[in-house]
C-alpha cells in the first residue's frame, strides 16, 4: 500500500501505526511550541548587570563632603553573589514581565578623611539583600549593611556606609532594574485601574466578553449584593490557580504589590492594598475562599469572594466566582459598587490574567 508518487507506506485500518498515535504530553503538553509564553532566564543578565557597577577595586560609587569640611568616601569593590530566580515571561499578546526573586551580597570599603586628607574612620563590610522579590515595590528591599569589624575607629565609616552608602546602592540597584524592564518591553501597554479605584460614582465601561458570562447580581439580606461571574480560560487548572497563590505571578499581573497565600489565615493584599483580607480555605486546584474588603467600604465591612476552578477538558479551565456580601454602597455614597466589584474582577483580574 504506497500512495502514488511516495515511497512510503501508509499505514493500515487499525494497525498499531505509532504516526496514528496520539501521546499524552503531560505538563509538556501546557505550552507546546511556546504558543502561549515564552520564557528567558535573565538571572545572568543581573550577574553581569551587578559586577559592572559594584566590582572592582578602584569602584568608587559616591564621595561627599560633610560638615567640618571633612570627606566620605565609599567604594564596593566586589559583587560576592547573586543568586536565586529571574526570568523574562512574554505572554500571547506580547504581555511582557520581568520576575525576579534574589539574594545579592557586595563587599563595600569606606573613608572618612580630614580636610588635609588625613585618615579619620575607615571600615569594611558586606551589603546583604536577602530577597530582592518582584512581589515588593521595586525599591522596597531589606538592604543589611554589616561591619567586618565594630571598632570605636570604624564606626563613623561604618554609619556613613550603612546610611549614605546604602541608599546610593539601593538607587542603583533600582536603576538596573528598570533598565532590563525597558530592554524586555515592560510597560508596553496600558496598566488598568485598580479595583477600589472607581470610587467617584463611575464604574468603567464592561470589557469585551469573549469568554465571560456575568449572571445577574443578587441581592442579601442586610443592604448587601452577590456577584457571579464565570470566566473560561485556555489552561490547565493548575496553570490558572497558580495565577491566583502564586505572588509573583499574580502581582506581575496586577503590576502592584500583592500579598496571598494558600494557608488558612494567609494575608490577602491586592493593588497596593486597595483590597486586603485573608485566605478561609484552600482546595489544591479546586477551590479558594477569600475574605476580601476595600478600602472605600465602610469599616468592618467584610465580603467572601470564593472561586472554583473546573477542568472542563485538557488545557480548558472554568473559572466560577460567588461574591456574597458586597455592599450597596461605600463610605462615599457611591450607590454602584455592585458593579463596580463585578467589572473590577473582569476587567482587572481576569482579563488580565487571560491576556
Amino acid at each position: 500500500n504506497k500512495s502514488p508518487g511516495h515511497g512510503r507506506a501508509m499505514a493500515k485500518f487499525e494497525e498499531a501505526d505509532p504516526r496514528w498515535k496520539v501521546r499524552d504530553l503531560g505538563d509538556q503538553g501546557k505550552n507546546v511550541n511556546a504558543w502561549h509564553w515564552t520564557e528567558s532566564d535573565c538571572l545572568p543578565w543581573f550577574k553581569a548587570e551587578f559586577a559592572s557597577k559594584f566590582d572592582g577595586d578602584d569602584n568608587k560609587i559616591m564621595s561627599c563632603t560633610m560638615d567640618g569640611g571633612k570627606t566620605a568616601e565609599l567604594w564596593c569593590h566586589k559583587l560576592e553573589s547573586c543568586t536565586g530566580e529571574a526570568q523574562i515571561n512574554r505572554r500571547k499578546g506580547n504581555k511582557v514581565m520581568v520576575l525576579y526573586e534574589m539574594e545579592v551580597k557586595i563587599k563595600w570599603k569606606a573613608l572618612i578623611s580630614d580636610s588635609d586628607g588625613k585618615e579619620i574612620s575607615s571600615a569594611r563590610g558586606n551589603y546583604n539583600m536577602p530577597s530582592l522579590d518582584t512581589v515588593d515595590a521595586i525599591d522596597d528591599f531589606e538592604i543589611q549593611t554589616k561591619p567586618n569589624k565594630d571598632t570605636p575607629e570604624s564606626k563613623q565609616a561604618y554609619e556613613f556606609a550603612k546610611t549614605s552608602g546604602a541608599h546610593e546602592v539601593r538607587k542603583m540597584i533600582v536603576e538596573s532594574i528598570k533598565k532590563l524592564q525597558a530592554e524586555a518591553g515592560v510597560g508596553g501597554g496600558s496598566v488598568p485601574k485598580p479595583l477600589a479605584a472607581a470610587t467617584n460614582g463611575t464604574a468603567a465601561a464592561p470589557a469585551a466578553k469573549p469568554a465571560a458570562a456575568a449572571a445577574p447580581a443578587k441581592k442579601s439580606a442586610g443592604g448587601s449584593e452577590t456577584v457571579e461571574v464565570e470566566f473560561k480560560f485556555n489552561a490547565p487548572a493548575k496553570e490558572v490557580f497558580e495565577c491566583f497563590t502564586v505572588p509573583q505571578k499574580l502581582m506581575a499581573y496586577m503590576q502592584s504589590r500583592c500579598e496571598v497565600g494558600t494557608a488558612p489565615g494567609a494575608r490577602l493584599v491586592l493593588f497596593d492594598g486597595s483590597i486586603t483580607g485573608e485566605t478561609v480555605s484552600c482546595t489544591q486546584n479546586e477551590k479558594l475562599v477569600w475574605l476580601w474588603r476595600q478600602s472605600s467600604w465602610a469599616e468592618g465591612k467584610m465580603s467572601t469572594a470564593t472561586l472554583t476552578f473546573d477542568q472542563t477538558a485538557p488545557g480548558t479551565t472554568v473559572v466560577k466566582l460567588v461574591h456574597t456580601g458586597v455592599p450597596s454602597s461605600d463610605v462615599h455614597g457611591n450607590s454602584n459598587m455592585k458593579r463596580v466589584v463585578e467589572e473590577g474582577w473582569k476587567q482587572n483580574i481576569f482579563e488580565r490574567i487571560k491576556a
